[in-house]
């Protein structure tokens, strides 16, 4: 991308964000709710949220589920999708159970989560692992299945051993779609999450956009899902880099 395709992009991202806060505070001053802050007294309330500490400590008890349970579902996902891929038959047979998960309104199984792990941050990284593992785990297996035949049928023409076919060829093949799994899989690992916290509610970013609720202070409320979108934008923004930075080979 040139100079010129970059400023126009980063202009457009300028205009797009400057008309989502004029259409915010338009929606604030014109009063269509009562509890509809203007982005200024959701500014304000989370630098209090911040200056007043309570902000952190919900960050790093969400941040900890969100790790155990995001890094649970790279550390299975990733690998179990590429077997599914390279062994067609546990591919044919897992992938039914994957479409399910992903088929399936994953917010019914909290409550057979809270039976079987409890209230604690252990289920809320359980619910993450469910809403995220079945993307990572699909992605990696449609990268595998997606590799090029005539790459593989040329590899195995010059008797390259399975392992160094798996390394050289469809690894790198497959990482496109690997990476991109994890990226969707990480905005549906802050789905869960919130979900999880909100049904839950005793710890973390959730609980505290249902305090604030619970006693009227929208603006603390919206400050705090404000404070959640940021997160996400910044985690998905860091895995692009990375993603950008592996794959500078395919350039």
């Amino acid at each position: 991308m040139g100079a010129p395709e970059r400023r126009l992009v980063l202009g457009f991202r300028v205009a797009s964000l400057v008309a989502f806060l004029l259409l915010w505070e338009w929606a604030a001053r014109a009063r269509i709710s009562f509890n509809f802050p203007g982005p200024w007294a959701t500014v304000l309330a989370l630098w209090d949220l911040g200056r007043s500490g309570g902000l952190l400590g919900a960050t790093g008890t969400s941040a900890l589920s969100l790790a155990l349970g995001f890094g649970a579902a790279v550390v299975v996902g990733v690998p179990f999708g590429l077997v599914m891929g390279v062994v067609r038959p546990i591919g044919r047979v897992a992938r039914i159970y994957c479409d399910l998960l992903i088929a399936l309104p994953t917010a019914a199984l909290i409550p057979l989560v809270i039976l079987t792990f409890g209230i604690n941050v252990v289920s809320s990284a359980a619910i993450v692992f469910v809403f995220s593992a079945p993307f990572v785990t699909m992605n990696a297996y449609g990268g595998v299945r997606d590799v090029r035949p005539r790459l593989v049928e040329m590899a195995r023409s010059f008797n390259v051993s399975p392992i160094r076919l798996f390394t050289l060829i469809v690894l790198p093949s497959a990482l496109p779609m690997i990476l991109t799994g994890l990226r969707y899989g990480l905005s549906r690992a802050f789905v869960g999450l919130i979900i999880a916290e909100l049904l839950l509610s005793p710890f973390g970013l959730g609980r505290l956009i249902m305090i604030s609720r619970s006693m009227f202070e929208h603006d603390r409320m919206f400050a705090a899902v404000l404070w959640t979108v940021l997160l996400a934008v910044g985690a998905l923004a860091l895995v692009g880099r990375l993603e950008t930075r592996l794959m500078r080979w395919r350039a």
